[in-house]
């Protein structure tokens, strides 16, 4: 009975990963991250312009 170990018998680019997908997983995470606080920024601030004009 062979024994089968994938990472020998397959590398990253036998699943479709290459180095330019990993990068743009990676940009696309920050910027996903950036947004998210830009976002919670906006509401934030709205919320807090609202209580200082109901004072």
């Amino acid at each position: 009975m062979d024994f089968f170990d994938p990472a020998i018998k397959y590398g990253p680019n036998d699943a479709g990963i290459s180095a330019t997908t990993i990068i743009l997983g990676i940009v696309s995470i920050i910027a996903i991250s950036w947004l998210f606080g830009k976002i919670y920024g906006q509401i934030a601030n709205f919320f807090e312009n609202n209580n200082k004009n109901d004072s």
